[in-house]
């Protein structure tokens, strides 16, 4: 008794109770008799199944294991391994220890055996064998999974059964229809009228379908039709029929592979588990049937991303009204079993295809570039009709940041628009179900404002457009009315006048940049105001000069030349990848430009280049960064600094600082002189101070401009300074020495002050009195500013005067059409003169 005692395992010890764990799962229903004989019978030809490769054959679960030698054999075949026992036991000791060898083998395989040990076995327990056989069932046949088994297969059945409805594993099987509908799933047309059985006839209908299923698929008919059609079916003997249907590589699940991959071909899928792991099968089918996953086109394969990514896939289902079966951490385990996964995926057989989010819109920008401080407007277009406009979004990104962007939607169609306020690319990105549109990100180059800088007389033009002046005689007579237009160079264009019901129109082309006179005179003498400054420039002479040389992750300087481009400023935007670069511009010198920046990638780089403006002749220029060595970045900075910096620098030998004598003749002699063995060295030594002496000429020279620079300067940053005022004012302040053009006495500044300030809209606004041609007209200038318009080609200024008699003197009062009321009371405005620049 003490050896038979040594092999009764430890879980046979505490517990002889008739029920096992397995058994707790097992409902009893009032029937007890018929579904344990049902229950056996289907369990019974399981077994058998199970080992009809080995020879040995079960007829009574109770009786034909008892001696352990069978259920080793079973054991063997699920687990493919092979195990010690004794194959032909002739006392209860050689049964117990067959009983102890299946038992710890199967606990080994990681399943979970409650009260049950191998006395329960040689002592042929029914129910606790049964239980046994069903965990086995569970374990081999339907998954290995931490989730309930009935309720993942019922999931599936659910998922390929829709128009049928499945609820539970007995009474929805009687009538053998969802059995058929089930085999027609597994082979499209295997039992095309399902729906036309009675089910009336409920065990034909379920020979009829198990016996094909039989043939056609090889499952065995473990539960006799009579049984399938009985009400006292209960769920294990259901789920271990059907389960044959779902386990890996059974009909059903080929059928739901080839769904998928038909969905997803270039995915590839073999399996519902590895293949599934990393969430990109999940994102992609949702993809494919028009669900959102936005940033699809990055997501990474990165382990610690697969959780992630399965979250983005089952959101994006969840849009289509797929739930998901599991969660996205258990779909990550790479432990996960098949039929979770097989059933979330068999879900999505049934959802209607619908395009994609970043295919329902279509955005329509009203133009590729638009003037800062101006609109851009866009249109939204619904390429589908049940777009949700809640799920519409835009941002907009531009050189510095994020801009502002305003949506306008309706249910048939929406709009937009943003206002830039810098110059630059601006990525304009909208999102449907946060997925990226296609087309997005629109780029859209916000253009430089046309100038800002005020000034009296005509509005500056470029060269070659066409000036045209109304003069409104105000009923004068018919007088003579004369216009000439001055060059630059005293070259004198009689400008043909026309008559129009008292309305004059003249018109001339300039063709040289800078300033023109425009003279108009009545009866020989000039009108008030006359002649009229216009400053003409030439956006087409503006070059850029050495842009070679550049390489990534270092400081590069290139030259823009606007010096005879006339009057104006020039502003660059630099471009890479369609995103505009940081960049700073300084200018050293009148129409002397020095832009730096540094560039991260090599490649093809633009440079937009806008004077006035207006985008100059060969815009954009190519500057492409190379992978060359810090040499020709080099070569190209001291060819450089030789031009507009040592050259300068020398020029101002005078006010030279002793503290910084770095020269570039030094720089070369300490180049020559380094040791053969410290070429390296040397080399990085005299990059190093070519580079300083670069900055170093350019801080000298931009302090040495004086006060013509710092004219320049006010003149640019001064709106209320007209050109000429400028250029008188330099003509009366001019200083002598060199200390009077490096230090001035007073702030520059100060020099255009007037006394004579008055508020103009908050805004401090001078009133400077001028003597014009007609020695018996005195004009008052009453300068503000005004709001440019955001189309060049289409400004219009106003200029107002007073022509009240022939003989009368004329005067001319200037004035801004939105201040009209703050000009001075002593003339009476009624003429006007337009210019339109074509």
């Amino acid at each position: 008794m003490e050896d038979e005692s040594a092999y009764i395992s430890h879980s046979g010890l505490v517990a002889r109770s008739p029920q096992g764990h397995a058994a707790t799962s097992m409902p009893i229903k009032g029937n007890e008799e018929i579904w344990v004989e049902i229950q056996t019978h289907t369990f019974r030809n399981w077994v058998n199944d199970m080992l009809k490769e080995t020879g040995f054959q079960v007829r009574d679960l109770s009786t034909d294991l008892c001696d352990g030698v069978r259920l080793v054999a079973l054991i063997e075949v699920l687990q493919k391994r092979k195990l010690r026992n004794v194959l032909r036991p002739v006392n209860q000791h050689q049964m117990l220890e067959n009983a102890t060898t299946a038992l710890n083998a199967i606990t080994a395989d990681g399943i979970k055996l409650v009260n049950i040990g191998n006395v329960d076995i040689v002592n042929g327990n029914l129910k606790l064998i049964l239980g046994l056989i069903w965990s086995l069932i569970v374990h081999y046949q339907i998954g290995r999974s931490k989730f309930p088994p009935k309720k993942l297969m019922l999931a599936w059945l659910k998922a390929v059964l829709p128009e049928t409805g499945v609820h539970n594993f007995t009474t929805d099987w009687n009538s053998g229809i969802r059995l058929a509908a089930l085999l027609d799933y597994c082979k499209p047309g295997l039992f095309p009228n399902w729906r036309e059985l009675d089910p009336r006839n409920s065990v034909e209908n379920c020979r009829r379908a198990m016996e094909l299923a039989q043939k056609v698929f090889d499952i065995p008919m473990v539960l006799e039709p009579e049984y399938l059609a009985s009400p006292y079916l209960d769920d294990l003997s259901g789920m271990t029929y059907l389960s044959y249907f779902m386990k890996e590589n059974s009909p059903g699940f080929f059928a739901t592979l080839r769904w998928v991959n038909s969905q997803i071909p270039q995915m590839k899928i073999n399996n519902f588990t590895s293949n599934w792991n990393d969430g990109i099968a999940v994102c992609s089918l949702v993809r494919s049937l028009g669900g959102p996953v936005p940033g699809f086109n990055n997501l990474s394969r990165d382990p610690e991303n697969w959780e992630s990514n399965l979250e983005l896939g089952i959101h994006g289902g969840e849009r289509l009204n797929v739930e998901p079966v599991l969660k996205a951490v258990d779909m990550a385990d790479p432990n996960v079993e098949h039929l979770g996964v097989m059933a979330y995926a068999a879900y999505f057989q049934w959802v209607k295809a619908r395009p994609k989010p970043c295919d329902r819109l279509k955005i329509i920008p009203d133009g590729k570039t638009v003037r800062v401080h101006n609109p851009a407007n866009f249109k939204i277009e619904y390429l589908v009709p049940d777009v949700d406009i809640k799920e519409i979004t835009a941002e907009v990104r531009g050189p510095s940041g994020e801009v502002e962007c305003r949506l306008n939607l309706t249910p048939t169609g929406g709009s937009g628009s943003f206002i830039p306020t810098e110059v630059g690319m601006h990525e304009l990105t909208v999102y449907c179900e946060g997925e990226v549109v296609t087309g997005c990100p629109v780029r859209i180059r916000a253009l430089p404002d046309l100038s800002q800088i005020m000034f009296s007389g005509i509005d500056p033009c470029a060269l070659g457009s066409i000036v045209e002046v109304l003069i409104n005689s105000n009923g004068a007579g018919g007088g003579s009315l004369e216009v000439e237009a001055k060059s630059p160079t005293d070259r004198i264009l009689n400008c043909p006048v026309s008559n129009d019901n008292g309305v004059y129109t003249a018109t001339f082309q300039p063709d040289e940049a800078g300033e023109w006179k425009i003279s108009v005179t009545y009866e020989g003498e000039h009108i008030q105001g006359s002649p009229f400054t216009c400053f003409v420039f030439d956006p087409h002479a503006v070059k850029l000069l050495d842009i070679t040389g550049a390489i990534p992750g270092e400081k590069f300087t290139f030259t823009c030349d606007a010096s005879e481009a006339g009057w104006g400023e020039a502003k660059f935007d630099l471009v890479h990848r369609g995103r505009s670069l940081p960049h700073t511009v300084r200018e050293v010198e009148k129409g002397i430009y020095m832009i730096t920046f540094t560039p991260q990638e090599r490649g093809k780089h633009r440079v937009y280049v806008y004077y006035n403006g207006i985008e100059v002749k060969g815009s954009p220029f190519s500057l492409r960064v190379g992978s060359g060595s810090s040499s020709s970045a080099d070569k190209h900075n001291h060819a450089r600094d030789s031009k507009y910096g040592a050259s300068n620098t020398a020029s101002f030998n005078k006010t030279k600082d002793t503290t910084t004598d770095i020269s570039a003749e030094n720089v070369t002699n300490r180049s020559v002189n380094t040791s053969s063995s410290l070429v390296d060295k040397g080399y990085s030594t005299l990059t190093s101070d070519r580079r300083h002496l670069t900055e170093l000429n350019q801080e000298k020279l931009y302090a040495s401009l004086g006060r013509d620079k710092l004219l320049n300067s006010v003149e640019r940053e001064n709106k209320l300074l007209s050109p000429e005022k400028v250029l008188s004012l330099r003509r009366n302040s001019a200083g002598t020495g060199a200390d009077a053009v490096t230090h001035p006495t007073q702030p520059l500044s100060s020099l255009f002050q007037s006394s004579n300030a008055e508020e103009v809209n908050g805004r401090s606004t001078s009133k400077i009195s001028r003597e014009f041609t007609t020695n018996e007209s005195r004009r008052y200038v009453n300068e503000t500013f005004e709001s440019r318009s955001s189309n060049h080609m289409s400004s219009v200024n106003k200029h107002e005067y007073n022509s009240n008699e022939v003989s009368s003197p004329i005067n001319h009062v200037l004035t801004n059409k939105s201040e009209s009321n703050r000009i001075d009371s002593a003339s009476n405005v009624k003429g006007t003169i337009v210019q339109y620049i074509m």
